[in-house]
């Protein structure tokens, strides 16, 4: 019996959702019987506010581009004079010497230093100060509404820092209730009325592989291509193994026939292995799947379907599903995947910006990857750096129903290592791309995506670190009581949370077992793998590939086969 179409599933969830959405609301506003009202409500009226902004730019983007398309003429030592004062003028309200005289002492002195500092120092620092400058509206827009939100809520004085942090907890809960689940809501339903399980027509597609030392998987991977749905005249597989020290090459090579090619090539990243895949690809569409993933048989057709729909797609997203949830590990992962990567994705897919097209399932148009330049070798995730290419030129970016199954790391050991170069790659290409922050020209790249990513590795970690630090103190303090009233409540909220994506999924409700992890434990580690790639980039740590153990190979003996460097073919 097939296995049930997941596009139905989330069909079937859009109408549901909404009494759902209810209940997490309520359980959101019963926070007034542990906190003050203003600390409840105030966070629900910022995020309405975002989500009035959002939801009215995709109904009358025009407008919105004409409002918020507006730069503010500024040179650079203005930014540097506001960002100095900001500093100095919070720095006297955290050390509670905060006078009027001293807010214009620190104001005079943060218009003065940037330009006692260049023209003391020559060079570029002097032309980065006189260089001329658009500062988008949006940022300061919604910069400026967090500010009178924590306004009305403390009475305009510094909080307590216990306060302050569940401050920070409700505005990231608002958030979810008010703007992403209601974007989710509405991609969900937005698929019900598609035609995304209906192919127009079989476009020719060439499924990428790239491989490396991925022996007892590429064949797995390989074998769940071919048995897909897609038409078998339109559809190829070419492998490229990447110079593996491992059966892959042997492996894939089983596999070869009339509708597979497999190549071999000295070991030059994914991005070349890639690269060199597509030079060699017939395909007007384009799919990328990872050696250690395998498909539905849905799946194919359902991306390419969703493709060929809306000519201003140039890419979307497969929805990655964990195969192996097992154990601590295992089950946050999971967990993780469920609601805080698919569910954000589709958010992000309503708005046409999914931030990442995975390695596991990526569907592009040939026209749109080849007008990029392929994948670039600058950054360690180059699925990421593609995505916002693409979303730059102009192409839309969405996640399909199209489920791909992967298996995630099993240790801690191999966790750090993957999330350290998933972190690396993302702060690289955050900075490479650091113009969509200035630019209002790239939508909601610039007023949502780039700035939440860019929260969540700037921001998130220093701001976890000093609420655990905050919930210590108010321990050791006295305050345990209201310590574990705080995080008992947040943990209800959040099990209200992932039981709806959970729900979206149609994934198995035991992985709420796993909810406490993602207060307690796992937060702090992926906090710690922030930080700690923060001090490797900062100490100028060269760019390396953190090798991850796969399950399948971990009491297999490595092959000390050499394997062929020239490029071959059946």
């Amino acid at each position: 019996m097939p296995a049930e179409r997941p596009h139905d599933h989330a069909a079937e969830w859009a109408v549901r959702a909404p009494a759902q959405l209810a209940v997490l609301l309520f359980v959101l506003l019963a926070g007034v019987a542990l906190f003050p009202l203003a600390l409840v409500l105030a966070p629900l009226g910022f995020a309405a506010v975002l989500a009035g902004l959002l939801f009215g730019a995709v109904r009358w983007p025009r407008l919105f581009d004409t409002l918020f398309g507006v730069g503010l003429p500024l040179r650079g030592w203005v930014v540097a004079s506001a960002f100095v004062a900001s500093a100095l003028v919070g720095t006297l309200v955290f050390v509670e010497r905060y006078t009027v005289e001293a807010a214009a002492f620190a104001l005079v002195v943060a218009v003065c230093l940037p330009w006692v500092v260049v023209l003391v120092i020559d060079g570029r620092l002097r032309a980065a100060a006189t260089r001329p400058m658009r500062l988008s509206v949006w940022p300061v827009v919604v910069f400026t509404l967090l500010v009178v939100t924590g306004g009305l809520v403390f009475g305009w004085r510094t909080p307590e820092p216990f306060d302050f942090a569940i401050f920070g907890g409700f505005i990231v809960v608002a958030c979810l209730v008010l703007v992403v689940f209601p974007m989710t809501i509405a991609q969900a339903h937005s698929r019900r009325e598609s035609d995304e399980d209906t192919l127009a027509d079989t476009p020719f597609v060439s499924v990428l592989t790239p491989a490396y030392n991925e022996s007892s998987y590429i064949g797995d991977c390989i074998q769940s291509v071919l048995a897909s749905d897609y038409p078998t005249d339109r559809l190829e597989v070419i492998v490229v193994d990447d110079g593996s020290t491992d059966d892959t090459y042997t492996e894939a090579a089983s596999h070869r026939n009339e509708r597979v090619s497999v190549f071999t090539r000295a070991n030059g990243g994914k991005h070349a292995a890639l690269n060199f895949g597509l030079s060699c690809a017939r395909g007007e569409v384009i799919v990328g799947v990872d050696a250690d993933s395998t498909l539905h048989p849905t799946a194919l057709q359902r991306a390419v379907a969703r493709l060929q729909s809306d000519s201003r797609i140039g890419a979307v997203a497969g929805t990655v599903v964990i195969d192996n949830p097992q154990g601590i590990v295992g089950g946050v992962q999971a967990l993780e995947y469920v609601l805080g990567i698919n569910t954000l994705r589709r958010a992000f897919s309503y708005l046409g910006t999914v931030m990442v097209v995975p390695g596991c399932l990526g569907v592009f148009r040939r026209e749109a990857l080849e007008g990029v330049g392929g994948y670039d070798a600058d950054t360690v995730t180059e699925d990421f750096d593609l995505t916002v290419r693409l979303i730059k030129a102009g192409w839309r970016v969405e996640l399909t129903e199209s489920i791909v199954y992967t298996e995630a790391p099993f240790s801690l050991g191999d966790l750090l290592n993957q999330r350290l170069r998933w972190t690396r790659g993302n702060i690289q290409t955050l900075l490479k791309h650091r113009d969509v922050f200035t630019s209002p020209q790239y939508g909601f790249l610039h007023r949502f995506a780039f700035p939440l990513s860019a929260l969540s590795l700037l921001f998130v970690p220093f701001a976890s670190l000093l609420v655990t630090v905050t919930l210590v103190s108010a321990i050791f303090g006295g305050s345990l009581f209201d310590v574990i009233l705080a995080a008992g409540y947040f943990l209800l909220v959040l099990a209200v949370v992932s039981a709806m994506a959970l729900d979206l999924s149609n994934h198995d409700f035991r992985l709420l077992a796993y909810v406490p992890f993602h207060i307690f434990g796992y937060r702090q580690f992926l906090d710690f793998v922030i930080l700690r790639t923060m001090a490797s980039l900062l100490q100028g740590t060269g760019m390396r590939w953190e090798s991850v153990t796969r399950a399948r190979q971990q009491e297999s003996s490595t092959s000390t086969t050499s394997q062929p460097q020239a490029v071959v073919d059946d």
